[in-house]
């Protein structure tokens, strides 16, 4: 057990963030490269940017979220719950923007496509979790 130590004090909310922000991170990582390739050989594909935009932008939003839930101590199940819906509504639209992509939808909201579904659907997953964990913290300032 030497390589323990580190562990010590971080919760299961911030192994939940921590891990989800690494992954998305990678995922933003390889959008972008794909961007960067496709766009030498063919005009600006707006889909695709916001994919990878979106991406790097959930990295950042559930690390910094690991940090808030630790340095306030919101140590409970309740933060595993929160924690954990977050990121499952946080996965659903990374997928629903890259769908999107994929899909060659260029207005969800006007097309109604498989990625705005997947996107209206996460809401319902997100906004449960964003309260549990903003209570959280905020009461545990």
């Amino acid at each position: 057990m030497p390589n323990q130590w580190y562990r010590r004090g971080v919760s299961t909310a911030q192994r939940v963030f921590v891990g989800y922000g690494t992954v998305i991170l990678v995922v933003g990582f390889a959008l972008g490269t794909v961007l960067g390739v496709l766009r030498t050989k063919a005009p600006a594909i707006r889909s695709l940017a916001t994919a990878h935009v979106e991406t790097l932008m959930q990295a950042a939003v559930h690390l910094g979220l690991a940090f808030a839930v630790g340095a306030v101590g919101f140590d409970s199940t309740a933060a595993t719950w929160g924690a954990w819906l977050l990121v499952i509504g946080s996965a659903m639209q990374a997928a629903g923007v890259t769908l999107n992509w994929v899909t060659h939808t260029t207005d969800q909201f006007a097309q109604r496509s498989p990625g705005f579904l997947v996107n209206s659907s996460s809401s319902f997953v997100i906004w449960p979790g964003l309260i549990i964990i903003a209570i959280g913290i905020l009461t545990n300032l």
